[in-house]
C-alpha cells in the first residue's frame, strides 16, 4: 500500500464490502453464456483478443470456439479452440458458421460499428445467438475515459495490472442501450434481453474513500428504478430469427 492509503486493493476492498457470493461483472456474463450455450454448439469469440482478462473457458466443453481478432494476442488464447486474424468489418468465416457469438468488451472500441453488426448477423446461424457485454457511455467510468488521453489511459490500467496488450482506444459509438438494440434489429436479429446493472467500483479500488462511494453508488442506482441509464454495465442477447 503506498502513501496516504493509496494503492491497488481490488481484491480485499471487494471481500470487504460485499459478500462472497456477490456476483460481479463477468460473473453475471459467464451465468449468461451457461444459461444458453449448448455443448454441441460451434462458438465464435469475437474480438478474443489474448482471453488474459475474461476467461470463459468454453474450450472443451463445446464442439469448437473459433475466436477471430485484429491482432496476433489471440495465440495465447486458452478459451478458444482456433485463432483467427480478422476485423469484425469483414469476418473470414462463411454464412451461418457459428451457433453462438460471445463478444466481450469490443463494442466500445468499434469505429463502425453497424457493419460490424451485420457481419456478427451473417456468420450466425438461425435461431442463433449473439451475447455482448460492453460499458454504458452515460456511466461516470466511460465519461471520464473519453475526457482523458488513450495514453493516461494505458498508465492508469497498467497501475491496476493490466497488460498493455489488452488496453486499446475506446470510441463508445455503440454504448447505449437504445443504441445497441437498434445496431442488433438493423442487422436482423432481435433483441431477447438488455440487461442494464451496475457491480463493484473496480476502476476505484485504489483508496477506501473512492471505493465506498462507488458502492453507495452502485446501491443507488440497482435499487432505483429510474436511475437505469446511469448503470454501468449493458449486456445485450439477441437472436437470429
Amino acid at each position: 500500500m503506498g502513501i496516504l492509503g493509496f494503492g491497488w486493493r481490488q481484491q480485499p476492498l471487494r471481500e470487504r464490502f460485499y459478500p462472497p457470493a456477490f456476483r460481479g461483472m463477468y460473473d453475471r456474463f459467464l451465468d449468461t453464456i451457461r444459461e444458453y450455450v449448448q455443448p454441441n454448439d460451434i462458438v465464435l469469440d469475437a474480438g478474443c483478443g489474448s482471453g488474459r482478462v475474461f476467461q470463459h473457458r468454453l474450450a472443451g466443453s463445446v464442439r469448437r470456439v473459433v475466436g477471430v481478432d485484429v491482432t496476433d494476442e489471440p495465440q495465447g488464447n486458452a478459451n478458444i479452440d482456433d485463432a483467427v486474424a480478422g476485423d469484425l468489418r469483414a469476418l473470414p468465416l462463411r454464412d451461418a458458421a457459428v451457433d453462438f457469438i460471445v463478444v466481450s468488451h469490443v463494442a466500445e472500441h468499434l469505429t463502425e460499428p453497424e457493419p460490424s453488426f451485420r457481419e456478427l448477423a451473417r456468420v450466425l446461424r438461425p435461431g442463433g445467438r449473439l451475447l455482448l457485454l460492453t460499458p454504458n457511455r452515460w456511466h461516470y467510468v466511460p465519461l471520464v475515459a473519453r475526457l482523458a488521453p488513450h495514453r493516461l489511459h494505458v498508465a492508469f490500467n497498467r497501475w491496476r495490472g493490466l497488460d498493455a496488450h489488452d488496453i486499446f482506444p475506446t470510441t463508445y459509438r455503440a454504448n447505449t442501450a437504445g443504441r445497441l438494440r437498434a445496431l442488433a434489429e438493423g442487422a436482423g436479429l432481435a433483441v431477447e434481453r438488455l440487461d442494464r446493472f451496475e457491480t463493484e467500483p473496480e476502476y476505484l479500488a485504489f483508496h477506501i474513500a473512492p471505493y465506498a462511494l462507488g458502492v453507495a453508488y452502485e446501491r443507488l442506482v440497482n435499487r432505483i428504478p429510474a436511475l437505469t441509464r446511469l448503470r454501468v454495465n449493458l449486456l445485450l442477447v439477441a437472436r437470429k430469427e
